[in-house]
């Protein structure tokens, strides 16, 4: 009995001495697995800043691109109150600003009041009243 007590110790004393090894063995992974997951969460960290940078300066280009299309199309004006987000928004705002523009150009400007008397001869001619006409330019001669 003895001797089957010596070799259960013996062998309990190998599996154990394999576990011992085994957790060696998973503990150098795992240290290595949390390195890699440290360089990766590094990685990715600075890949999340260059993307932001690259999205802060398409932003800015695009303002500059708004700017750009409203000083070309004579409204510049206003520069401070459009907010569109994509080129169709911005090509549509540019067409409405123009219209309205031009609709206030047209009725801003100088329309003369009096600047063309209409005569007695000029109303017989829109109505084309030949012998109205007529009357008018023998009134003239006996003045």
């Amino acid at each position: 009995m003895s001797d089957e007590k010596v070799i259960q110790t013996q062998v309990q004393q190998q599996e154990q001495q394999q576990q011992d090894q085994q957790q060696t063995v998973d503990m150098k992974t795992y240290l290595e697995l949390v390195a890699k997951m440290e360089k990766m969460e590094q990685m990715l960290s600075q890949e999340a800043e260059k993307q932001k940078e690259i999205e802060a300066k398409q932003q800015e280009l695009f303002q500059k691109q708004v700017q750009l299309t409203l000083r070309e199309n004579g409204l510049e004006k206003f520069a401070d109150i459009v907010q569109v987000s994509n080129e169709d928004e911005l090509n549509d705002v540019v067409k409405k600003l123009s219209q309205i523009v031009n609709e206030i150009k047209v009725e801003t400007g100088y329309v003369p009041s009096d600047h063309a008397k209409t005569d007695e001869y000029s109303k017989y001619e829109k109505e084309k009243n030949a012998a109205g006409m007529i009357a008018v330019k023998l009134s003239k001669l006996f003045k």
